[in-house]
């Protein structure tokens, strides 16, 4: 990685406590809490390779009422500290592992924004220019809802190309869970543990949940990019 890009990073995510009783995959709170672990561990490890200075900002130190306020006050704070590019990834997308960051690094110092869309019209990854940063507008997209990409496509085409990356499922249900430790068949020991997480659950009870996880996303448009 080259140390002259004037780039950071911000994790942004909740506590494994809070992600837990938000989230709710499982019906136990011990189990969620070991899962919420499980993922924040993964994106730690994952974004430590990246070579950028990272800001970590969690409920204890996010500031602002919803979530895009606690996100855009997050960016700016660390485009006061003098950054010129800033890039967010939240705990929620396992195939962090699969990014490119030498690539991200050099399409954002070119003045590109880098956007990584998820399989809901959400994003798993924000990368924007100190110079196209406009905090208010930024704030106000439409942040949980399943045209978020499309909105910050147009937020960022306003002052410069977009470079974008491929699109990834994020974990937000009992249901990508499944999903993922079913067509997951690399080396990758992360998803044989997902597997571990699901074996107690009934298929019943299981596919009961994951249907109607995925009829209330579709008629609703929650969703979470990155998460806080």
């Amino acid at each position: 990685m080259k140390k002259q890009f004037n780039i950071a990073l911000i994790f942004f995510s909740r506590t494994k406590a809070d992600e837990a009783t938000t989230k709710q995959w499982f019906s136990g709170h011990s189990k969620n809490k070991e899962f919420a672990q499980l993922l924040i561990e993964r994106a730690n490890q994952e974004i430590s390779y990246s070579g950028l200075p990272v800001y970590h900002f969690d409920e204890r130190n996010q500031k602002g009422d919803s979530f895009g306020e606690r996100l855009a006050n997050a960016y700016q704070e660390v485009f006061n500290l003098g950054y010129d590019q800033v890039i967010s990834v939240g705990n929620d997308c396992p195939d962090l592992k699969n990014i490119n960051w030498e690539r991200i690094t050099q399409e954002l110092a070119s003045g590109k924004s880098v956007l990584g869309p998820d399989l809901r019209g959400g994003a798993y990854l924000i990368g924007i220019q100190k110079s196209s940063f406009d905090k208010t507008k930024f704030e106000n997209l439409s942040w949980q809802h399943n045209k978020l990409f499309s909105e910050l496509t147009q937020f960022c085409l306003k002052t410069s190309l977009i470079s974008k990356l491929q699109k990834y499922r994020d974990i937000n249900s009992l249901y990508d869970i499944r999903i993922l430790a079913t067509v997951k068949n690399s080396g990758d020991n992360f998803f044989k543990i997902l597997s571990r997480f699901l074996k107690p659950a009934k298929p019943f009870i299981i596919a009961f949940r994951s249907a109607y996880h995925d009829f209330n996303i579709f008629k609703d448009s929650p969703l979470r990019a990155p998460p806080f």
